[in-house]
């Protein structure tokens, strides 16, 4: 049960509200059920393959990004690149 995986569907079922979508109708648009949802966020366990549809319903994509320290986000902040 990973709380990781959890929030990202928490944050790709939130996407797809905002774009209308109930999570029923993002679930089916993904090709599974929303019960089938529904059991994916209680144990915060799904394949990846489905998060990527459930994402690209949501108008969104999956990326890995390496971690970022706070020793390196205070040097980037005082450097003045963190957004860069």
């Amino acid at each position: 049960m990973s709380k990781q995986i959890k929030d990202l569907m928490s944050r790709v079922i939130a996407a797809g509200k905002e774009r209308g979508l109930s999570q029923a109708q993002l679930a089916a648009n993904a090709g599974i059920t929303a019960v089938g949802l529904s059991k994916a966020k209680a144990r915060g366990d799904l394949l990846v393959s489905t998060l990527e549809k459930l994402a690209a319903q949501s108008d969104l994509e999956l990326a890995l990004l390496p971690r970022r320290t706070r020793e390196k986000d205070a040097e980037a902040i005082k450097s003045g690149v963190f957004f860069d």
